[in-house]
């Protein structure tokens, strides 16, 4: 999701509470300006962002050299490439490379790392507790963690242990998940979320897209459409 940072009027210092608690979601620092945007790139108060994300897609923009960001609601023609199964108009960059390296632990305290994944297979996740998209996508993502156990499967997120606590607990999210993850994400070059991810036994990135470009045609992420991305990877 693509997000820019306001105008002056939409800026943090005059920010609610809640929009300073979603900036701080996504690591935006407090010193940058922020610009929320409709589909059109029109600039809107943060109200009207969040009601719009609350049923569609954002983008996010940085801009760490002038300190701004923009968030903007998704567009018709973004979300209709994705809804046609269109994986190469939503494929991110990383495909094809190394998946960063990283070592951590997830939130039950069990080590992690690429090199202890090396070996086999496995799909990470990109997510974030905000994300509406992201919110949709979990019971899915958990029914083929349940459905295929002998594949491995992380997620990674920006939000700090409590936040991402708090997610797995009320969404029943039953992937592992690493927290405090915005510089992997940043590595990996995720600017869409949520983001999915299909490494080789090298570690190396077969498939690198946002989790919409899995999607079948009738637009909302199931199982099979898990299994024949995983399959059509490997």
């Amino acid at each position: 999701m693509l997000f820019m940072l306001a105008t002056a009027s939409h800026a943090l210092p005059e920010a609610s509470a809640a929009q300073k608690g979603m900036l701080d979601q996504l690591a935006i620092p407090r010193d940058y300006t922020v610009i929320f945007q409709d589909a059109s790139g029109n600039a809107i108060p943060f109200d009207r962002f969040q009601a719009a994300i609350a049923t569609r897609p954002f983008d996010i923009d940085k801009d760490t050299v002038h300190h701004r960001a923009v968030l903007k609601v998704q567009g018709e023609a973004a979300m209709a490439a994705a809804a046609t199964g269109n994986a190469a108009a939503r494929r991110l960059p990383l495909t094809g490379h190394p998946f960063p390296a990283f070592q951590a632990k997830t939130l039950d305290g069990k080590p992690v790392s690429l090199a202890s994944l090396r070996g086999k297979p496995f799909v990470a996740n990109f997510f974030f507790a905000l994300c509406a998209p992201c919110i949709a996508e979990t019971p899915v993502l958990s029914a083929f963690h349940r459905q295929h156990p002998e594949i491995p499967v992380v997620a990674f997120t920006f939000d700090d242990a409590a936040t991402a606590s708090e997610f797995v607990r009320t969404r029943r999210f039953n992937w592992p998940v690493v927290a405090d993850q915005a510089t992997l994400a940043t590595d990996a070059g995720v600017k869409v979320y949520p983001v999915l991810m299909h490494v080789d036994a090298m570690g190396v990135v077969v498939s690198a897209v946002a989790s919409d470009a899995v999607k079948g045609p009738g637009g909302t992420l199931a199982v099979a459409d898990l299994e024949r991305w995983v399959g059509a990877a490997r």
